[in-house]
């Protein structure tokens, strides 16, 4: 622990230097500040989320079978994921290793529990020399097991993350895979619920705009699948039913997001724009 001196008048006070960052503590008897042990919390919440998805890459249950050349047949491939299995080792003996340096009996065998675990001890790992070096390792362990699960597929917007960090909200655009419930910000590494959230979030978004691209992301929605393609998009401004209201930094045409969902919204309640809708209409007759 690096301790700074500052001179204050004709005394000297002293600061403990954060292990976490280039900053001092700001509180007496501990290594890590306020803001390094809420980015540890919320990067404990996230590693016990991920042990899921690590587990199921381990298993190669998340990908299917790749094929080779042409003729149709199936290329043999190891039962695990070697990759994914390397990072899920990497994240459990961080988590375990550390834990091990605190006097409480701590669990074994699950790293879902333990994570949890470690949250609630967060007031003595703050004391400890070595917590900047937990928060450090965890990040890299959490950083290599998100690489792992990383899967093909399009990502769709979650919402703009509403996060408080030091009074000013994070605001990051967060984007998700479809049929996840949760989404993460790679910034504060918050995690939300993406149906509340997005909710908000693209009320929020209602006045602004964006791409054919990124107005499909934005409002395909990431939890029941339901998806507005790029190329609708593009034919409604084909057929002048969309006209843009400015230009990109990159001089790309962009519309306004509450246009986009007013025509969506107007195409899925007529049976003649919603193929399910008129399924249902010939049905009735």
């Amino acid at each position: 622990m690096t301790i700074v001196a500052e001179v204050a008048g004709d005394g000297v006070a002293e600061q403990v230097k954060c292990t976490g960052g280039e900053h001092p503590t700001n509180a007496q008897g501990v290594t890590l500040c306020h803001k390094c042990a809420t980015i540890l919390s919320e990067d404990l919440k996230h590693a016990a989320f991920l042990w899921g998805d690590i587990q199921t890459s381990c298993a190669r249950l998340d990908v299917g079978a790749a094929s080779v050349g042409s003729s149709g047949y199936k290329e043999a491939q190891l039962a695990v994921n070697l990759d994914a299995l390397d990072k899920a080792q990497t994240l459990r003996v961080v988590l375990g290793g550390w834990a091990a340096h605190l006097p409480q009996l701590h669990p074994t065998g699950d790293p879902m529990r333990l994570a949890l675990w470690l949250i609630t001890q967060m007031n003595d790992i703050r004391r400890q020399d070595w917590a900047g070096d937990f928060k450090q390792e965890l990040r890299d362990a959490i950083n290599g097991c998100r690489r792992a699960t990383d899967r093909a597929g399009e990502l769709v917007f979650a919402g703009m993350c509403p996060t408080d960090v030091d009074g000013v909200e994070c605001g990051r655009a967060v984007f998700t895979r479809p049929g996840r419930v949760t989404a993460h910000c790679p910034a504060c590494k918050s995690a939300w619920d993406v149906s509340e959230w997005r909710g908000r979030a693209l009320d929020y978004a209602g006045v602004h705009e964006g791409t054919p691209a990124e107005l499909s992301r934005m409002l395909s929605d990431p939890v029941t699948g339901e998806a507005l393609p790029q190329a609708r998009i593009r034919q409604w401004v084909r057929r002048g039913k969309l006209t843009p209201i400015g230009e990109n930094a990159d001089g790309k045409p962009v519309y306004q997001v509450r246009k986009v969902r007013n025509l969506w919204g107007r195409m899925k309640a007529s049976p003649f724009g919603n193929p399910a809708a008129k399924k249902r209409v010939l049905l009735a007759a």
